[in-house]
């Protein structure tokens, strides 16, 4: 029988461990659930009963019914925090320190899919409600315009602009008024995982020699 070496075996060991989270920093498999949750990982198994047993992000192995599972994003990828802090600017996002609006491609490079999917869908309701609103001004201008004050009773064109203005106007507010609350929940969201990637970090580091000798070293940053 052959010797194992001990040394070589815990080293292996440990380069595993650390080449999990640089393989989950890369991208990943995302489990959506039929209740709406989502779980970031590693598919290790599925069955052809569509049952799932993932490796989360976290380390922890979790298994799932496919009664509970919705479908899997075979090439999720875990999206890095952009360099610093964003603010919203109408439909769209700039960059706070520099005041610079946001590319298409760093959209691409920061947003996750849910982040990125949730801008665009509230872009596209906050310009909906832009929209109707210049309709429903346009509306009140021609209403105006239409109005008689010596007749008796107003025209069929008054009460039609009069009901297109305040339906619009209306319908706009409410449009806008959601695309915003759900643009600004995107800016907190990458914010506050910007802000949680902004700290002192201490990570240790392993050199091995081609004689197999183990040298401990360690990384100190700070990112901002």
């Amino acid at each position: 029988m052959k010797h194992i070496d001990l040394k070589r075996f815990l080293l292996v060991t440990f380069y595993l461990f650390c080449f999990i989270p640089m393989a989950f920093s890369q991208s990943a498999n995302a489990l959506y659930l039929k209740d709406g949750s989502r779980v970031i990982g590693h598919v290790m198994e599925l069955d052809s009963l569509g049952d799932v047993s993932i490796l989360t992000i976290d380390g922890e192995l979790q298994y799932y019914p496919a009664a509970r599972v919705d479908n899997i994003n075979w090439s999720y990828v875990i999206k890095k925090p952009g360099p610093g802090a964003i603010y919203r600017y109408g439909d769209v996002f700039r960059w706070k320190f520099s005041d610079t609006e946001l590319s298409d491609k760093n959209y691409d490079s920061y947003f996750d899919d849910d982040l990125y999917h949730t801008y665009v869908s509230a872009s596209n309701q906050f310009n909906i409600g832009g929209a109707c609103w210049l309709y429903g001004v346009t509306c009140l201008v021609l209403t105006v315009l239409e109005f008689d004050p010596k007749a008796s009773s107003q025209s069929g064109r008054f009460y039609l602009y009069a009901g297109g203005a305040n339906a619009l106007i209306c319908l706009g507010s409410v449009f806008t008024a959601i695309g915003k609350r759900r643009l600004d929940w995107v800016a907190r969201t990458f914010n506050a995982a910007n802000a949680a990637d902004n700290e002192l970090s201490f990570s240790p580091s392993l050199m091995v020699t081609p004689q197999w000798n183990l040298g401990l070293g360690a990384t100190l940053s700070f990112s901002f």
